[in-house]
């Protein structure tokens, strides 16, 4: 558990290194939170789920993702 303090401005990035943005807002929606990431000048919605977000490391304020297919637009 995180407190959305502590992920605010932390940066966002693939697994394979890939800087997507800063965490600018979390979003609590029913049954899951949502990280809006500023990427390439647009919102990046991420669903804060294991699966796409298995790192959150607060210390060093790196969030890394796994994103699902069509998650950056690709």
């Amino acid at each position: 558990d995180f407190h959305v303090q502590q992920l605010l401005e932390c940066m966002v990035q693939t697994e394979e290194g890939l800087e997507i943005g800063p965490v600018k807002d979390v979003i609590n929606l029913p049954g899951q939170d949502v990280l809006a990431v500023e990427y390439q000048g647009r919102e990046l919605l991420i669903p804060f789920v294991k699966a796409i977000v298995p790192v959150v490391d607060i210390a060093n304020r790196r969030i890394t993702i796994t994103p699902p297919e069509g998650l950056l637009g690709e």
